[in-house]
């Protein structure tokens, strides 16, 4: 009776204590996190780090987040800086969020795991998210990654206007790279070119002009590209799942011609 009763105090003592270390581990550190978009299978893969500080016997907390597009290795990802980031001391809440942000993020903080929602200034609620500090949360099985921009897309272009002649068989390629000429505030920079091609996608017969201003909005998805010579801009939204539906526009014609490419090749980075 009284080595029962001691292995039921040993193992409640254990329990006890198991209990107490998943609430007992530091607030501060890296949380690598999955992003899941409602009412559909598309996830991305983000990184969450939480720095603390405890001036005067109160605690702060500050946050940076990074969204990536393609792979948790790649140099696509969007950074937003967090300067104060509350903590509901009764339920673990956490509220990453900030006027100047397009993202943010309520969860709850249970030891090192964080569950809540997501949202962007744009769309509003996006979905949920799941970050721990061991690894990536598990990918539920027939979930899509959503695409990054970087990559070689190929497609047709439909002559609109009676004065366009141009080929039509059209190719993009796009390469991200992280701007950290200011280190507090790295920007993703976007360059590229565009070829029409007068044969085939595997012929030497075609001219390629470079883009000298790309402008993509990550979450409403419309691209603009402008290119160095002849004045062509390319107007439309490039699907998560990389396909590109939009419009040719020339100085000197206007809108001439209709656009649509698939990605056959990625060009993805590894983050420095």
């Amino acid at each position: 009776m009284v080595r029962f009763a001691y292995t039921l105090f040993t193992m409640l003592l254990i329990s006890s204590s198991a209990n107490s270390m998943s609430y007992a581990s530091q607030v501060s550190g890296l949380y690598n996190a999955i992003l899941k978009h409602e009412g559909s299978d598309f996830y991305q893969f983000a990184k969450i780090t939480l720095r603390t500080v405890n001036p005067e016997g109160q605690m702060k907390i500050s946050a940076n987040v990074r969204v990536f597009f393609g792979e948790a290795n790649s140099s696509e990802y969007l950074t937003y800086d967090f300067d104060e980031v509350p903590l509901n001391i009764l339920t673990r809440q956490l509220a990453i969020r900030s006027e100047g942000n397009d993202v943010s993020m309520i969860g709850f903080l249970n030891g090192d795991v964080i569950e809540g929602e997501w949202f962007s200034t744009l769309m509003g609620r996006v979905g949920t998210f799941k970050a721990q500090k061991s690894g990536f949360p598990a990918v539920e099985e027939g979930a899509v990654l959503v695409e990054a921009l970087s990559g070689h897309y190929r497609g047709s272009l439909e002559n609109t206007n009676p004065d366009s002649n141009l080929p039509e068989k059209v190719s993009v390629s796009f390469v991200s790279t992280q701007d950290n000429s200011e280190p507090e505030k790295p920007k993703l920079h976007i360059s590229g070119n565009t070829r029409f091609y007068l044969g085939s996608f595997d012929s030497l017969e075609y001219v390629e002009i470079e883009f000298n201003d790309i402008q993509f909005n990550f979450y409403n998805r419309f691209l603009t590209a402008k290119t160095s010579e002849y004045g062509f801009t390319f107007k439309g939204t490039m699907t998560v799942d990389g396909q590109f539906e939009g419009e040719l526009f020339s100085d000197g014609l206007g809108n001439v011609g209709i656009v649509n490419l698939d990605k056959v090749l990625s060009r993805n980075s590894p983050s420095e």
